[in-house]
């Protein structure tokens, strides 16, 4: 009768980080699909500021949402900028 609820992962962040993150395979255009996990990832480093540097970048966010995905997000081309050499520009 009730629909069953799970704790979110992250309890800083809430169950709709889990919701995106969950959703990311689902989104075809790959552009669209990097795009949402930055967004994502932005989401984390708002949660949890002390990741962050002064210049606004975030390892630790990036190497949590590779752990709170229940995928290879990397299957999806969605790459670690501090593994792939890219730009974390992730907001």
């Amino acid at each position: 009768m009730f629909i069953e609820q799970k704790k979110p992962k992250d309890y800083d962040c809430g169950r709709n980080l889990d919701k995106m993150i969950a959703s990311l395979p689902r989104i075809e255009d790959e552009e669209q699909r990097i795009e949402y996990a930055k967004r994502a990832v932005g989401l984390i480093k708002q949660s949890h500021p002390n990741w962050v540097d002064d210049n606004g970048k975030s390892e630790t966010a990036w190497e949590h949402f590779f752990n709170l995905a229940e995928y290879n997000p990397k299957d999806y081309g969605i790459y670690n900028p501090f593994d792939s050499g890219q730009e974390d520009d992730a907001a």
